[in-house]
């Protein structure tokens, strides 16, 4: 397609120098070349000649097919190549200087509780994968780690020593986070002891948590293995990797820590994407209600 030769250099862009992660990347190519289908089939075969009425034209048409995330997402994803045709000045127009991004309105996550996620952190099972794999949930609860980053650290970002871990996150974002002392122990002990039978390689830039024969564990199967332990453990809810970062939040948060910190440990780059876990029940906080108030337990 003519239109191509810009979505090409853009997506050069956001890869090599914004950092996108893979499943970004694909995301904003896959929303962009339905735009310029869409776009094509108008007769526009030209960036700088496409209108604000074009593109709000092209979002009523989403309004009846899409959730408001994805229409989030899509509207994202056209916006930054426009600004990025308006950086490099292949078009002159600041088309999205007043267009609003459609409102999308956050689900609140539904955490674990604290027993619940010490019947998923589980060593009691002898079993060499049994007990990898409740390392990586444990680390994923230790520093409130997304799936995709706790399966790509590798040995020499662990520092045991000092009860820390390197987190390569969204963008290429690094970030160093504390592991608390039985975690710090447990990820210590698997490295010694369990690590060896899945792979001989322990050199710095080695995988901490691989399959036998050296193979890479993905995040399919960190989810699969994750709906086994719950099943296992009579874990009703429909557990999800996720469900064990937003335990984290929300129980860092209840137990004190200041919302910046939480914000710190997640790596979220906006306070917004932090201020959700301040909207779940705090269930201390609600017996210490019915305990002060005077009708509180009539």
């Amino acid at each position: 397609m003519v239109l191509d030769n810009n979505l090409e250099k853009f997506y050069n862009y956001i890869s090599s120098e914004k950092g996108y992660s893979q499943n970004t990347l694909m995301a904003y190519s896959n929303d962009l070349k339905l735009f310029a289908d869409y776009l094509e089939k108008k007769n526009k075969f030209e960036w700088e000649k496409v209108t604000k009425k074009e593109i709000t034209e092209y979002f009523k048409l989403l309004n009846t097919s899409l959730s408001q995330s994805s229409k989030k997402r899509k509207y994202a994803s056209i916006k930054s190549f426009f600004l990025f045709l308006t950086k490099e000045r292949y078009i002159s127009e600041g088309i999205f200087e007043d267009m609003k991004s459609p409102k999308v309105s956050n689900p609140i996550p539904k955490p674990l509780s604290e027993k619940e996620i010490n019947l998923i952190i589980d060593f009691k099972n002898k079993d060499k994968f049994y007990i990898r794999d409740s390392c990586i949930f444990m680390l994923m609860y230790a520093s409130g780690l997304r799936v995709s980053e706790v399966i790509g650290i590798k040995i020499g970002e662990v520092d045991t020593e000092n009860n820390s871990v390197k987190v390569t996150g969204k963008g290429n974002k690094q970030r160093i986070l504390p592991i608390y002392n039985k975690a710090n122990e447990k990820i210590n002990e698997y490295i010694k002891k369990i690590r060896p039978y899945f792979s001989k390689s322990n050199s710095y830039s080695s995988l901490l948590f691989l399959n036998k024969n050296s193979k890479i564990i993905t995040r399919q199967y960190v989810w699969r293995s994750l709906k086994i332990r719950g099943i296992e453990k009579g874990i009703v809810k429909n557990i999800t990797p996720h469900m064990i970062r937003h335990s984290f939040a929300t129980h860092l948060l209840h137990g004190g820590a200041s919302i910046r910190h939480v914000q710190e440990f997640l790596g979220h780059s906006s306070i917004e994407s932090t201020q959700i876990y301040t909207k779940i029940p705090n269930q201390k906080l609600i017996e210490d209600y019915n305990i002060a108030h005077p009708r509180g337990n009539k």
